[in-house]
């Protein structure tokens, strides 16, 4: 009998604990506050919360809401412990449609906005930002797709410290350094980032940063902005450095494509909307003209493949030329047959 009531007071012991971290993280998210302030609000909300060794329990709710969840909480002596970023306590999951109106109002209402009551909407948009799981925070991007995109989940692993430095390096807007292994090089390569993202696209999970700095074989990638797969990120390589991010970074690049569909895809009138501002003009032949704003042309060509010989690019030129360099190498991969009957 002791030791089943030494179980359930564990148990019991347990679940009070992660309720008063939650209820840390509400009162967190209010604004910055002091050890006492939130030793007493939690106190008020939950009754005898903490224990009489109420710092020290604090502190060790404070280490577990960053160490397991990936939350970045920062103290300043003058102001207390201020929440920056949830990490992975995301509690909002919107739609693509809700996605698409976050957006609009993160691009109306900016800092410098003259709407009517624009610092308040501002600061409301901030507020569910943060509380968006970071794989959807990239939707938000202008020209980025807005849908998920179907493939498998990778099994490769993403390094749980690697993870928690990217989110405070976002949160602060601090230059990160890190080793890389490319896809395409032998050895490893080291990148001085300024990090914008971490984004999801077919099963692997991406890092979108401005590179500042790279090798000197790679030298086109700097001054540019770069997709870094998470998983390439070398172990222990990861630095988050002092520098701040200057608050605009330079204008990612944006071009205008223009595809056709043929009316076995488009018959039906429900045609993907893969990207930002995607106009569908549908034809009475059953085809479908598609215009759309991008940012990553090769990514694009990805997804207008999946339409196989149901696709023509229209425009840009730069996409219609890698949409025929890929024609000629699957013609180069996969030539006529030289059987003859007979």
């Amino acid at each position: 009998m002791n030791t089943k009531r030494q179980a359930r007071g564990i148990k019991r012991s347990s679940v009070m604990k992660v309720q008063r971290q939650m209820l840390l993280l509400r009162c967190l998210g209010s604004g910055p506050k002091t050890s006492e302030a939130l030793i007493d609000e939690v106190n008020g909300q939950m009754l005898e919360a903490y224990p009489k060794a109420a710092r020290e329990a604090l502190r060790h709710d404070l280490r577990a809401l960053r160490e397991v969840f990936g939350c970045v909480i920062e103290y300043t002596a003058s102001v207390g412990y201020r929440l920056v970023s949830v990490g992975d306590l995301a509690l909002l999951n919107l739609t693509n449609d809700e996605i698409a109106a976050l957006r609009f109002l993160d691009a109306t209402y900016t800092a410098n906005s003259t709407w009517p009551d624009h610092q308040q909407v501002r600061r409301l948009v901030e507020r569910i930002i943060d509380f968006l799981p970071i794989e959807r925070r990239g939707a938000l991007n202008v020209g980025e797709p807005i849908l998920q995109q179907a493939g498998p989940v990778a099994p490769y692993e993403h390094d749980p410290q690697i993870m928690r430095s990217l989110r405070k390096a976002l949160a602060q807007r601090r230059e990160i350094r890190f080793r890389y292994t490319s896809s395409q090089r032998d050895g490893e390569e080291t990148h001085r980032v300024g990090p914008v993202n971490i984004f999801t696209r077919d099963g692997h999970m991406y890092l979108l940063g401005y590179c500042f700095d790279g090798p000197q074989q790679m030298v086109e990638r700097v001054g540019r902005y770069v997709d870094y797969r998470i998983d390439y990120i070398s172990k222990n390589s990861l630095t988050i450095l002092p520098r701040v991010l200057p608050p605009a970074l330079p204008k990612r690049p944006t071009w205008t494509v223009k595809y056709e569909l043929r009316d076995v895809v488009a018959r039906n009138k429900k045609v993907a909307h893969w990207f930002a501002d995607t106009d569908i003009q549908y034809r009475d032949d059953g085809s479908a003209l598609v215009t759309a704003t991008v940012h990553n042309l090769w990514q694009t060509r990805q997804i207008l493949l999946r339409y196989l010989e149901n696709c023509r690019v229209l425009e840009p030129p730069e996409l219609i030329d890698m949409m025929r360099a890929t024609a000629q190498g699957l013609r180069d991969l996969y030539p006529p047959s030289t059987n003859e009957i007979g």
